[in-house]
Parts: structure tokens; sequence; C-alpha cells
């Protein structure tokens, strides 16, 4: 059988999984571990090699306890790793494999080297033959862009024309599509690259307002000191008004950003992720209302790094190009 093995680059953690040629994830099992992204070249691309390996030995186990574990998806002899994925956060060459990351505290050591070059000096053990080597696919893919892919056909936008995505967390990484097919804004329907993070609003651009700096920002200027999203969640929980002015205020910029891509892209789903999405039901009344006004549904994922996984593995196997 076919495996797929597809990773969730960040710049803390790293979430992998391995995926059956049905698109299946192994066992139900996404794992966590630590990107060490600020680390050497060599360091860097050894966790890569190490990460796979790890899941490669997972399709191949003879443990029974592990066997149990995903013997619905492999059946363990003849399992072979037809493809690697990895999504990753921009700036990055894609289609090259690339990382143009610089400055940003996270992967410098490897700016401008090719990723797939770079783990053949370390992952011996990932394939058992040259043949298996030689065939197995690699494909490189923005992150939120795999997210929007992974929704458009295992999640929320299975049954959407025109879909919308925004995720927000470090930064607001965004994706349109019409009928599962990712628009780049040649056509002048979304913006260039499908990406409104660096659109102006108000003093700056949208990435600096809809992220947790934005709400960290907020959260300053309510408390006199910066309050992290979880502490500001629990104040909310306990009804703190202040962490409920935050949030109500965060909510009104997220309403402010959203709504000129609602008119001119007019998406019949919204489909909300990331880390912020979290709090969606403290601060998403204004932007629900304005959704339900013009009919458009919105949905929270559950968890981001599963639908990009399942992304990676849609392009790689569906072939689904830009539109």
């Amino acid at each position: 059988m076919d495996a797929y093995l597809m990773l969730d680059v960040g710049g803390t953690n790293i979430k992998a999984g391995i995926l059956d040629e049905n698109g299946a994830l192994a066992g139900g099992e996404i794992y966590s571990f630590d990107a060490k992204a600020r680390g050497s070249g060599e360091e860097i691309f050894r966790n890569f090699a190490e990460i796979l390996c790890r899941l490669r030995k997972k399709c191949l186990t003879k443990d029974h306890a592990q066997r149990e574990h995903i013997k619905e998806n492999f059946s363990g002899e003849n399992t072979r790793i037809k493809g690697i994925g990895m999504a990753f956060p921009g700036p990055f060459d894609y289609e090259h494999g690339i990382s143009l990351m610089k400055g940003l505290n996270k992967y410098d050591a490897i700016y401008g080297l090719s990723i797939q070059e770079e783990l053949k000096k370390y992952s011996g053990g990932l394939w058992e033959t040259e043949e298996e080597r030689q065939q197995c696919r690699f494909l490189f893919l923005h992150d939120v862009e795999a997210f929007a892919l992974g929704e458009c056909y295992f999640g929320s936008g299975k049954d959407s024309e025109r879909t919308m995505f925004l995720c927000m967390g470090t930064g607001a990484g965004s994706a349109f599509a019409h009928n599962k097919r990712i628009l780049k804004g040649e056509d002048g329907q979304v913006p260039p690259m499908g990406w409104i993070f660096n659109t102006p609003f108000k003093e700056s651009i949208i990435d600096d307002y809809l992220s947790i700096r934005g709400l960290e920002a907020l959260s300053k200027e309510h408390f006199g000191h910066v309050k992290s999203g979880l502490e500001l969640y629990q104040l909310c929980a306990e009804k703190d008004k202040e962490a409920l002015l935050v949030y109500k205020k965060f909510g009104k910029w997220l309403r402010e950003a959203m709504l000129p891509f609602i008119e001119s892209f007019h998406p019949d789903t919204l489909v909300l992720g990331g880390q912020l999405s979290k709090s969606f039901p403290h601060f998403g009344e204004e932007l629900g209302e304005e959704c339900e006004k013009r009919r458009i549904s919105i949905h929270l994922t559950q968890d981001t790094s599963k639908r990009a996984l399942e992304g990676l593995y849609t392009r790689m196997v569906t072939g689904n190009n830009p539109g």
C-alpha cells in the first residue's frame, strides 16, 4: 500500500501525520515535534529527516500495539512511501522547495537551500530501495493554501461553491476557492495570491490587527500590560469586563477588515482556522451578524493542522492546481 508522509511546519512545532492512499489519517493521529527552527542548517534538516523516519517506522512496525492502531490503513509488509509533503509559511519558493525566510527568528539557517536535496544527506533510512527513493514525490505548499484545500475536500468547503478561508494566529493567513480550486488573483476577484495580510487597514495592515499581536496590543490598552490569548480567554469565561471589551473591539476589527472581501468575492462559506479561531464565540458576534444577513455560513475548524495535512495529500494525489 502507498503511504504519504505529511508535515505542517511551523516556527515552534511541526505537526505530522501518515495518510493512506485514500487520504485517511492513519490511526486518526497527528504527531507533534519540536521544530528546532532556530538551529543550524544541519540541525534543522536532520530534524526533518528524523521526523520522516519516525513516521516511516510507524507504517512498518511489527509492534502489536502500534500495528493495531493503524492496521486499517496499512497492512505493513508492502507499504511504500509514495510521497512527502511539507506545508510552510512564507516567504518560500514552493515550486522549488526553497525557504526564503530570513530575519524572522526561524529557519534562517536554511535560507536559499533546496530542502529536497538537503534531506537526501540525512534520510538514508527513509527508503528501503533506491527505486523507492526515486519514485517518491515531494511537494511544498503554503500552509494556508494546504489548509484551504483540506477544507475543500475533507471539511466544511466540500459543498461550497465560493469559499473564503482565514487563519488567525501569528498573522492573518487567507485563501479563496471557487469550486474547490484555489484562486490566486489573476482575474481580479481576489487579492494577489489570495493573501489579505498586507492589505492597508487603519494605521497599518491587516496582519497587525487580526493576529495574536493585534489582540495583545488591545490587551495592553485595557490592562496596562500584555495578556496572552489564553489569559484573555480564561478571563472571558469569568465574565471579566475588560477582557470582554478587548474581544469586542477585536471582533469589530474583524468585521471591518473582512467586509470589503465579502462584498467583492461574495462567498457562500467562510472557514476560520488558526489559534485565535478557538475564541470566536467571544469576538465573532459582529461578523456573524454580517454573514447571517448575507446568508454566508461560518465554520470553525477544529484542527487546522489536520486539514493542512489533508490538503497536501489532495494537491499531491489529485493534482488540484490553482485556478
